[in-house]
């Protein structure tokens, strides 16, 4: 009993001194936790629960150890699953110089840590949260993993979205109304949400604008082909949502009507339009070159692809080079180039330095190109384009 009590007031004081995840201090922290019969198996699922009866660190969070036994040579991936806190997962033992933590490499709010032993023994493997939260949790160990999830920490998962029953179906042209009340579909932390489907063409595109007068407004959307969820809160001004959502293949999509605010609810509108494209915005002016203009991007511009946007243009001649810049102290500048040669339109963020865009080239044909001036986000304010 003397050596037991040692050992936990040896914890209680290595615990008071907890510092940065890869310290030698701490992996000899995590060594000291007790695994209590816990066992991890190389293959295999356990379930946990963190709870305020497990040994807490210094910011609060919990600690729940678990022992792991392999062999030299071996390899294994360390899944820390948890629908009730954002896991972070700790491993120490044998050959390793440093303790090894993860957060959301599983993707979601997961933990995913890979190591090949080069050693045998005994490893701690340590489930715990990047907070104090408490609650359930799977760790899942396996040579052969699946794929992590393809959505980040705090962001929905497409496949929840895909699979809720819709309202109703969208088309270009259509508007419709519906009613957000605690009957509706939840997600995150709470938020109510109602779905609607939409059957896309491919190359084409669709802007849904949503708007309510009970609540801050925003978007989902996912479908074939879209590498990851498409959001937006407030492009539409004021506090009314807008997506442009590009069809590169066609099938199913399903667009999400929802609020910001977890538990918002009320009466919503939806509005279909055509999506616009770069080539179809109104020019609001011609710049010389070389020369400059200012100009100002407003909350009743488009927004395209998240960006809210104008069209310049300027004429260049071929073999002669050209350098585009958009300068702004109001926003993040987004540049686009398209005209006569160029296969694909140019794109650059902040080449210029700062939050400043720029683009230099040498076109291959003469005559005017377009340009188009835009905020990396929905920001409004004031800009300089130069071309010289």
């Amino acid at each position: 009993m003397k050596a037991i009590f040692n050992r936990i007031a040896v914890l209680a004081l290595a615990l008071s001194h907890w510092t940065a995840p890869a310290s030698a201090q701490q992996r000899s922290i995590l060594a000291l936790l007790p695994t209590e019969g816990r066992e991890l198996p190389m293959e295999g699922e356990v379930e946990g629960t963190l709870s305020a009866a497990d040994y807490a660190s210094p910011n609060g969070t919990y600690l729940e150890a678990w022992s792991l036994t392999g062999e030299t040579g071996q390899t294994v991936t360390i899944d820390l699953v948890s629908d009730a806190f954002d896991a972070m997962l700790y491993v120490t033992g044998p050959g390793l110089p440093e303790s090894l933590y993860d957060d959301d490499s599983g993707g979601a709010c997961h933990a995913r840590i890979t190591l090949t032993l080069l050693e045998p023994g005994s490893f701690h493997v340590v489930a715990s949260s990047t907070t104090a939260d408490t609650g359930t949790f799977r760790l899942i160990t396996s040579a052969r993993p699946t794929a992590p999830l393809d959505f980040a920490c705090g962001q929905v998962d497409p496949a929840v979205l895909m699979d809720l029953p819709t309202e109703g179906t969208l088309e270009v042209g259509s508007a419709a109304t519906g009613r957000l009340d605690f009957n509706s579909a939840t997600v995150l932390d709470g938020r109510h949400l109602a779905a609607w489907e939409i059957q896309g063409e491919a190359g084409e595109g669709v802007t849904v604008t949503m708007s309510s007068g009970d609540f801050d407004s925003y978007l989902y959307a996912f479908g074939p082909g879209m590498p990851q969820l498409q959001t937006d809160d407030d492009s539409g001004g004021d506090v009314n949502a807008q997506l442009t959502v590009r069809f590169t293949q066609s099938g199913r999509y399903v667009i999400g009507a929802s609020s910001l605010g977890a538990g918002s609810t009320g009466n919503y509108s939806l509005v279909v339009t055509a999506a616009l494209g770069p080539e179809s915005l109104p020019v609001q002016g011609t710049v010389e070159v070389p020369g400059s203009a200012n100009g100002d991007l407003r909350a009743s511009d488009a927004v395209l692809d998240g960006r809210r946007s104008q069209a310049w243009t300027f004429d260049a001649t071929a073999g002669q080079p050209v350098t585009v810049e958009l300068i702004s102290a109001d926003f993040d500048s987004y540049l686009t180039v398209m005209g006569p040669g160029l296969p694909d339109p140019l794109e650059d963020d902040d080449s210029a330095g700062d939050l400043d865009a720029r683009i230099a080239f040498t076109p291959t044909e003469s005559g005017t190109f377009r340009v188009i001036a835009a905020s990396l986000g929905v920001d409004t304010g004031g800009f300089e384009l130069r071309v010289r």
